[in-house]
């Protein structure tokens, strides 16, 4: 084999790799929601709307990676993350 050839990742049969932990879409809601939020509030949209609004298209979201990537053991401790939150601790 030549230095020029593209090096080629060694995974095994049926194993692939695994996905980054913060890449391009979240580099893009992380972005997104506050400027979505700023520009609503510049159109004199009441802040209660806003943040309903944009609480659910979060919660849409989050039911769209539970549903893709999803299984009982995620949306378990989705529903966990959710309870401990809801009740303070």
């Amino acid at each position: 084999m030549s230095s020029n050839s593209p090096r080629v990742p060694r995974c095994g049969a049926g194993r692939t790799d695994a996905a980054p932990r913060f890449g391009a879409p979240q580099a893009f809601t992380a972005v997104s929601f506050p400027v979505l939020g700023v520009t609503l509030h510049m159109t004199e949209m009441p802040v209660d709307d806003i943040f309903l609004l944009l609480g659910g298209c979060g919660a849409l979201g989050a039911a769209a990676v539970v549903a893709v990537g999803g299984g009982r053991r995620r949306l378990g401790g989705l529903a966990a993350a959710v309870l401990r939150a809801t009740a303070g601790k």
